[in-house]
């Protein structure tokens, strides 16, 4: 398959080659073989696409090209049953640095007051959530252990059975009815609960039918007022943490960290601030749209996560999609040329991620998700923690050489 490559401008390279009849019908049998498939129309669109993607392939190692975006290709049949393929490439831009070391950029000393520090005791046990075992009948907002058997027309159904449940009488939690009927059991005690689900119930199946719930009560308690006090923090089971003035030396101790985590990375960002600003990028308009695209699917999932669509928040902000996009660009120009930036950096100041590296950040993963590290790496490659740990040691090299 003879190609052509040329370069209609710095951003951009086509690559254009035609594919003989007989040759893509000789990969379309082969598909059809390893698919096992008959459908005639899938097998031409995947032939297609294994052909677009040898000839990208071959042009990135022949002509060292580095693809900022996924390529845009284009199929054409011509009359003779070839196959024309166009491919437009959007390249990453050349990085000119200027000044990345030296710059001074002093780190801000942090300092944690008593004041600070006793607000913050405060508000850590206002929202502590403890309850303490009593001996007498449950009362509304206590809060009742217990185990229960959901049963319609005698036999028990889905969803309605658990063990050890923590439920607070009064949070209309449970279908109505349920909670009411709780006041006044006791520790030990047994209890049949008769109630009706709901009309407009969300399974069809319970929707208005009448059930009996078989209680057994394991416990009752009522909630600790908070009290900043020895006796209190005691109950809060820190470990070596027993007092009011070790909960304040801990607090204190871990605000200072905060702080200084805090500071440490406001420095790392006026830092490459500087070197952003001193550095020449042009970035091509596509890798800003991609940006752009990425940034919009990420708040339209966490928009998801509240219940509310995209159009509505667009009507809530009073603005429009695309002048929204007008409104990312700017950011993704930003990140897109720190990113870039700092690759530059750590080309020229040979940069790497170990093996050991890369597999103690395995192991960091297998902490933090409770997986294997070897699980992990079949759905992680070494090639996206590779960047990952490139740009971290970067950033720590800037910080190294920039700091007064």
């Amino acid at each position: 398959m003879d190609k052509k490559i040329n370069k209609p401008n710095k951003d951009t390279v086509l690559i254009e080659a035609v594919v003989a009849k007989a040759d893509l019908d000789e990969v379309i049998k082969n598909v059809a073989e390893s698919q096992k498939s008959e459908d005639e129309a899938a097998n031409l669109e995947s032939a297609k696409q294994f052909e677009a993607m040898q000839l990208i392939q071959e042009a990135i190692i022949e002509e060292g090209l580095k693809l900022a975006t996924q390529p845009e290709i284009e199929f054409k049949e011509e009359k003779d049953g070839d196959l024309r393929i166009t491919v437009a490439c959007t390249l990453v831009p050349d990085v000119n640095l200027g000044k990345y070391t030296g710059f001074e950029v002093l780190k801000e000393e942090v300092s944690v007051s008593d004041e600070e520090v006793l607000e913050y005791v405060n508000q850590q046990i206002q929202s502590q959530d403890m309850w303490e075992d009593v001996d007498r009948p449950a009362q509304d907002g206590d809060q009742v252990v217990i185990d229960f058997i959901g049963v319609k027309d005698g036999v028990p159904f889905d969803g309605g059975s658990a063990e050890n449940y923590p439920l607070i009488l009064g949070s209309h939690s449970f279908i109505p009815g349920f909670e009411e009927q709780l006041i006044g059991i006791q520790k030990g005690e047994q209890k049949e609960i008769n109630v009706s689900f709901p009309e407009d119930y969300f399974e069809a199946s319970l929707a208005g039918a009448p059930v009996v719930f078989q209680v057994t009560c394991h416990a009752v308690k009522e909630k600790i007022a908070p009290q900043l006090d020895d006796a209190f923090i005691e109950k809060l089971g820190l470990e070596n943490v027993k007092t009011v003035e070790e909960f304040k030396a801990t607090s204190k101790e871990h605000m200072r960290e905060i702080k200084e985590q805090e500071a440490k990375n406001k420095q790392a960002i006026e830092i490459l601030d500087k070197v952003v600003a001193d550095a020449q990028v042009e970035v091509p308009q596509k890798m800003i749209d991609q940006q752009v695209d990425q940034q919009l699917n990420e708040l339209k999932g966490q928009l998801q996560q509240y219940g509310m669509q995209f159009d509505q928040y667009m009507q809530m902000a009073q603005t429009t999609e695309e002048e929204f996009r007008k409104q990312l660009e700017p950011q993704a120009v930003t990140q897109i040329k720190q990113a870039l930036i700092l690759i530059a950096i750590a080309e020229k100041e040979k940069i790497e991620a170990t093996q050991e590296e890369i597999a103690q950040e395995y192991e960091l993963m297998s902490n933090l998700y409770h997986m294997p590290a070897e699980q992990l790496q079949m759905f992680i490659s070494d090639d996206v923690i590779r960047p990952q740990i490139v740009q971290r040691k970067t950033l720590d090299f800037l910080t190294k050489n920039n700091s007064k």
